[in-house]
């Protein structure tokens, strides 16, 4: 797997709220490694997101988003992340972890733990933190 940082460029201020922003996102054809290009635009609620990580198999195949928050947001928080992507293999979402020590993992799977699949043509992240 090739992880694929986008949370560099991502740091900024998003705090409670429905704000958007834009980091680096959509991916190309290009299949060694796959490539980050274009943007993803993302819009967070309830904390203050520092840092996203994509995770893909093959070129345009999400099959993990590590979310990092700010240091002031507690663990154990839920995490739910919805996108404009598609589900493919056995995926039918994305299923992230509380948090913990700031972040949270989400998976494309078919619940919680269970990582199979992927999402592609992800250029939304919608991310709610309660």
């Amino acid at each position: 797997m090739v992880q694929l940082l986008g949370g560099a460029a991502v740091a900024g201020v998003v705090a409670a709220g429905s704000t958007a922003f834009t980091g680096y996102g959509a991916f190309s054809t290009i299949s060694t490694p796959p490539h980050l290009g274009g943007t993803i635009t993302q819009a967070v609620t309830g904390a203050e997101l520092t840092g996203v990580a994509l995770t893909a198999t093959t070129p345009g195949q999400v099959t993990r988003v590590v979310l990092t928050f700010a240091t002031d947001t507690p663990d154990g928080k839920a995490v739910t992340l919805a996108t404009d992507g598609t589900p493919g293999g056995t995926a039918t979402a994305f299923f992230c972890t509380a948090t913990s020590t700031q972040t949270s993992q989400c998976d494309a799977g078919t619940a919680l733990n269970t990582a199979v699949g992927y999402v592609f043509d992800v250029s939304t992240l919608t991310i709610t933190v309660a």
